[in-house]
């Protein structure tokens, strides 16, 4: 799976619960996403919505004999940290000090356990 620092954004429900069968499952087609959707879509919809989350990079598409597969071409974790990561720049950009001094002292609030975790990565990127 490749890492990518300008990962699109997954748009809408449906694509995120299909990246999230996907991500669960690593690999499969449509037909297996329709299922685990309960058959609530039409194929047609779940095909269109797999390719286009492959356009986005998201999705790695592969056929053969006749079968489409798809599997993650990114991480969840990946994309879950880029995404947070395009967010955290948006906010610092457009609010600046404001932003940051609200988000410190947001972290007062956070359960012990996360504020190390912070803490441990902060530290990490003063490196």
């Amino acid at each position: 799976m490749k890492k990518t620092s300008s990962t699109q954004i997954v748009e809408g429900k449906l694509e995120s619960l299909i990246m999230e069968i996907v991500w669960g499952k690593q690999k499969c087609s449509p037909k297996e996403v329709l299922t685990e959707l309960k058959n609530k879509h039409a194929l047609q919809t779940i095909s269109t919505v797999l390719e286009r989350l492959s356009e986005k990079g998201l999705l790695q598409k592969t056929k053969v004999g006749g079968k489409v597969t798809f599997t993650p071409a990114v991480s969840q974790k990946a994309y879950s940290d880029s995404i947070v990561k395009q967010f955290m720049n948006k906010i610092v950009n457009s609010f600046g000090d404001v932003a940051v001094s609200s988000f410190a002292k947001g972290v007062d609030q956070l359960p012990e356990n996360k504020r190390k975790e912070l803490v441990e990565l902060l530290n990490k990127y003063e490196e």
